[in-house]
């Protein structure tokens, strides 16, 4: 989709706009302006374009290959709070989509925040916690070293 950090903002009302460039490449990919907002631990806020998660809801639903007796267990607590934290949105003519209430206060969304690409879903973090995440996943001399064997 992208790479990088992009800045968006939350506004008064509960609205996130996207960076035109978010936008753009989920139009590109998806050509679906319908996607799901939610979390699975209220400190961050997961984007799913609608496509994504009806794939992890297909996983969810899934019995486990190994067997694992809590396997279905943890899999309902998974749905349980991405369902109690999410909610269905469509991105409106400017590009922004409505955060559920009870995510919003929950992960801080308010002014700015981060965008990242995960995968099949937007990452969208309070700009403080960014920050502090970023500190603490510092490189260390062993990260560095291991980093540059990758090439990076």
């Amino acid at each position: 989709m992208f790479r990088g950090t992009q800045t968006g903002r939350v506004d008064d009302k509960g609205r996130l706009k996207l960076p035109a460039l978010v936008r753009a490449r989920l139009e590109e990919e998806y050509r679906e302006p319908t996607v799901f907002v939610t979390s699975i631990d209220g400190d961050e806020v997961k984007v799913f374009p609608l496509r994504e998660w009806e794939t992890v809801e297909t996983r969810l639903s899934e019995k486990s290959s190994a067997g694992n007796e809590s396997d279905g267990e943890i899999k309902q607590k998974i749905l349980f709070q991405a369902n109690r934290f999410g909610a269905e949105e469509t991105l409106d003519n400017q590009g922004r989509i409505l955060v559920p209430a009870v995510l919003r206060e929950a992960a801080g969304m308010r002014g700015e925040v981060k965008i990242l690409w995960q995968s099949n879903h937007l990452l969208v973090v309070n700009a403080a916690r960014f920050d502090e995440a970023a500190e603490a996943n510092r490189l260390t001399p062993i990260d560095r070293r291991y980093a540059a064997n990758l090439g990076i």
